[in-house]
């Protein structure tokens, strides 16, 4: 087994961003982690699980698992919208003008 250590996948990753293409990707599927991981995050902090969540929504436990683990690809801003509001929260999307970090996905 190979050693492999952060720094060399750091610096794989540096040079992987300078492709434009891998960057949108990169930048896509990270939005989509973190949108993932604040669902799950909020929907826990309410002591709900996805079949709860779910139910309150109108929409299957296997959706809210997609959604959950970024392999959502129906979800819409009206659908995001909808958990927010079921969870207590509502969304906020900003573009701020740093280079390199794109748009960026708030639910607060």
């Amino acid at each position: 087994m190979t050693n492999v250590s952060l720094k060399n996948i750091d610096g794989l990753l540096r040079e992987q961003l300078k492709n434009k293409e891998f960057r949108r990707l990169y930048e896509v599927e990270q939005a989509k982690v973190a949108l993932a991981q604040k669902i799950a995050e909020m929907r826990q902090e309410k002591h709900l699980n996805q079949k709860a969540l779910a139910e309150r929504l109108g929409v299957s436990q296997q959706f809210v698992s997609q959604i959950e683990t970024g392999e959502g690809r129906n979800l819409t801003l009206e659908t995001l919208i909808r958990i927010a509001r079921s969870l207590g929260h509502r969304v906020r999307i900003s573009f701020p003008k740093s280079v390199g970090n794109g748009a960026h996905f708030e639910i607060a």
